[in-house]
């Protein structure tokens, strides 16, 4: 290391849990700095402290006041001083607010020190209005603060000292935005010095009204175009409809995409930090976890012993329709199924020899009874783990008062959807190979018949029996606003994202209710929390169509979404510019109109107080007064 560098790194997490993304940013950075201080806002964990410890040369622990701005000023003006700057040729303020480096920051340093700037970072926003409390009267173009280094001509000058010591503590973020964040870099360019960015993207800025936020919603032109060595958290849970004003949303997944392909970067760590703080739909929605996979393999078939279908079938007028799903398993693949009685095992026996070349097995289940979820999660669970692929399926009784048509479109949404055919197979377990960080793939969420009114809410009122569920086998209990994904045990993962559930010591009276029989609640609710195993495993679940349904899901939907907002687009007060003025335009209707309603309740009921009063005064005593003995007797 040819040049002196220091280096400052606030870290801040709610739960003072330093995930493994930070260990690998503060070992790439470490080999370029000769000192490296750790600054913790708020707390740390001892497992978090340690690490820290093992890597940085200093670590600090401070109240969390101020944000990044006040630790920094703490590192520079009281740890190190003035004095003890002046002996660096350069100063990276830093924080926890992005995964990498992609790669080397060597390169980096060595590319930004050859332009000979006096402070630089690596991206840059251009000007906007701004919220009115710059002292400029807008937000001029500035380096985005979550990476900036000054050099030695920069550092060593009173006027980078005095600048952080008579720096405020800012409480309030817009604040920190205006008065900071937005003055920092023009500051120091008014007094002469120059600055840059690694990823320039000032040929992409227009007026100050059409300026945004290139590492958000650009990122895979920075990433795949412009040489951009890292991503934001934010990117990640940043609004979908926000996304959608400015491209269709699949930004993100692209870039990820890329970063898989061209650079050995570990997307797991990505994924461990989303999933411990973020709802498990939000990252499917914003990662466009949605795979259309083709009849034609694209992989291998996996070999045999390493991937396994279990079904779960008790119906026998559908055993010999369900046997043409079950000829589409490929020939390496263990078919694993559960039924409710030696008749069935029989029949199901004759079925399955009729599929030559397959491994099947036909066990009767003492627990038919409770469905699939008591099946699958404590009669197989000696079986599930032997495999590192598997797939679970079953049929079901039409239990709603409709059209006929409407479930059996669902239970062939369900097996379509899952063994569609020896290809369809083979990629669906390709997928989940070739993406670490995916644990579940399932049939996405009905839009037919009844099942449209689920879109609303997936729980169906098992929200709380999932909770239960979840508390028992010891993972974190979902957020209920957070829909889940899969509802129904139809999907296929990997073993290692059900670990937790599978290897918990769940009983079948742990689906017992009070009285002694089977609580159909759990069961229900917990056909709504694999998802929930696979996320506390670092594990993204996803929704997997073959292209027959993907097409006939994306014509529903787009008829659905067309005659909304065809409907609601006749309505004065709501905006059809783009999807996020449109959403927030029918939000405000729907307040306003809830508002006009109450009130109209209130003079409603204005109206008729002051008829009962009326009619107590023109009314005798006694008439009143029998009225109310039978009234209220």
């Amino acid at each position: 290391m040819s040049k002196k560098r220091l280096a400052i790194f606030l870290f801040y997490d709610k739960d003072g849990i330093a995930d493994r993304y930070v260990e690998y940013l503060l070992s790439s950075i470490r080999p370029c700095m000769e000192r490296l201080i750790v600054i913790v806002n708020g707390e740390a964990n001892e497992e978090a402290v340690k690490m820290f410890e093992s890597i940085a040369d200093t670590v600090v622990i401070r109240k969390n006041n101020g944000f990044d701005v006040a630790a920094w000023r703490h590192g520079i003006v009281d740890i190190c001083g003035k004095a003890e700057l002046e002996k660096y040729d350069s100063l990276t303020l830093l924080n926890d607010s992005f995964f990498g480096p992609f790669y080397p920051f060597e390169e980096i340093y060595s590319e930004m020190e050859n332009r000979n700037k006096d402070y630089w970072g690596l991206s840059a926003h251009g000007e906007i209005e701004g919220a009115g409390l710059c002292p400029y009267g807008y937000r001029p173009a500035y380096i985005q603060t979550y990476f900036m280094v000054f050099e030695k001509s920069l550092l060593v000058s009173d006027d980078f000292f005095f600048f952080w010591d008579k720096l405020p503590n800012y409480d309030v973020f817009i604040e920190l935005a205006e008065k900071f964040v937005a003055v920092l870099t023009k500051h120091f360019s008014d007094l002469g010095y120059s600055w840059d960015v690694l990823c320039n993207t000032s040929d992409l800025d227009g007026a100050r009204s059409e300026n945004y936020d290139q590492h958000t919603y650009n990122i895979y032109e920075l990433i795949a175009h412009r040489h951009y060595p890292i991503i934001k958290r934010h990117s990640f849970y940043a609004p979908k409809d926000n996304y959608l004003q400015h491209s269709n949303g699949c930004d993100l997944p692209r870039s990820l995409e890329f970063i898989e392909k061209n650079y050995d970067y570990d997307l797991t760590m990505i994924f461990e930090h989303l999933l411990r703080l973020y709802k498990v739909n939000d990252l499917k929605k914003s990662l466009c976890l949605d795979y259309v996979v083709e009849d034609y393999p694209h992989y291998e078939v996996p070999t045999k012993g390493k991937a396994a279908v279990f079904a779960y079938l008790v119906c026998k007028n559908m055993f010999e329709k369900y046997q043409t799903y079950l000829k589409n398993i490929p020939e390496n693949i263990d078919i694993v199924i559960m039924t409710d009685s030696e008749e069935n095992v029989q029949k199901l026996n004759n079925i399955c020899n009729n599929i030559p070349d397959r491994n099947f097995s036909v066990l009767k289940s003492n627990h038919c009874a409770g469905g699939s979820s008591i099946v699958f999660w404590v009669e197989c669970k000696d079986i599930i783990m032997k495999y590192k692929y598997l797939c679970f399926i079953h049929d079901t009784e039409n239990p709603h008062n409709d059209f006929p048509t409407v479930h059996a479109e669902y239970e062939r949404m369900n097996w379509e959807n899952m063994l569609h055919s020896s290809a369809y197979i083979t990629n669906i377990i390709g997928l989940l190979s070739e993406h670490e960080y995916l644990g579940i793939l399932s049939p996405f969420g009905a839009n037919h018949g009844h099942y449209f009114s689920m879109s609303a809410d997936y729980w169906c009122g098992y929200y709380d029996s999932a909770v239960k569920l979840a508390d028992r086998i010891g993972i974190k209990s979902p957020n209920k606003l957070d829909s889940p994904l899969s509802f129904n045990n139809c999907f296929w993962c990997k073993a290692s994202a059900l670990k937790k559930l599978v290897e918990s010591d769940l009983t079948y009276e742990d689906f017992m209710s009070e009285t002694g029989e089977i609580d159909n609640n759990i069961c229900h609710g917990a056909e709504r929390i694999p998802m929930y195993v696979a996320a506390d495993g670092g594990y993204a679940s996803g929704w997997v169509y073959s292209t027959e349904y993907a097409g006939a899901e994306l014509s529903s939907l787009r008829f659905m979404m067309d005659s909304l907002v065809g409907e609601l687009g006749k309505v004065s007060m709501v905006k059809t510019n783009d999807f996020r003025s449109f959403y927030a335009s029918v939000k405000r209707f729907i307040k306003a109109r809830g508002k006009d309603n109450a009130n109209n309740k209130s003079k409603e009921l204005k109206k008729l107080d002051t008829m009962k009063q009326k009619i107590k005064r023109i009314t005798p005593k006694s008439i009143l007064s029998i009225y109310c003995r039978i009234r209220y007797r």
